[in-house]
């Protein structure tokens, strides 16, 4: 009889075991994001008055969690400058928006945001923000300009 528990106690262990390096497996299939996943930004052509600079960034901490950061700056006090970060996590073949935070200011030439966030391991995130602001009822740009922070893969 005390062999019979001890096998079904080493039995159940076996199948834990399996089940955990299953979960894991999973993971380890994940695609990693296209080449583009290097920090960049995107804007339109159009000529700028007032937006000087822009960009985010994500920092890893370790156990799933991360720091996010933006900022939009102007080349002086503006009526009203805004940045909202959006968290990301690839999929596999999509990025895909998490949440997001809306960080704003007025009569000042510089608006940062910043969040400390608990995310899944073992999921690529990235931080996509999008930069305006508007003086003297001229809005930079007509279309938001965007930032991308790296791609980071989270153990």
């Amino acid at each position: 009889m005390r062999n019979l528990k001890k096998f079904l106690l080493f039995l159940v262990a076996v199948v834990l075991c399996l089940q955990t390096s299953a979960a894991y497996a999973a993971q380890a299939d994940l695609k990693p994001p296209p080449e583009q996943s290097k920090a960049y930004k995107v804007i339109g052509i159009e000529s700028l008055q007032y937006l000087k600079e822009w960009g985010c960034d994500l920092t890893p901490y370790g156990g799933g969690y991360i720091y996010i950061t933006g900022f939009t700056q102007a080349y002086q006090n503006v009526d009203y400058i805004k940045v909202k970060l959006y968290l990301q996590r690839w999929n596999g073949s999509n990025w895909v928006n998490l949440g997001n935070w809306l960080f704003e200011d007025r009569n000042t030439s510089l608006v940062t945001g910043e969040k400390g966030l608990q995310v899944a391991t073992g999921y690529y995130y990235r931080v996509r923000g999008e930069h305006s602001l508007t003086n003297d009822g001229v809005t930079e740009p007509s279309k938001p300009a965007e930032s991308y922070s790296s791609a980071i893969y989270i153990k």
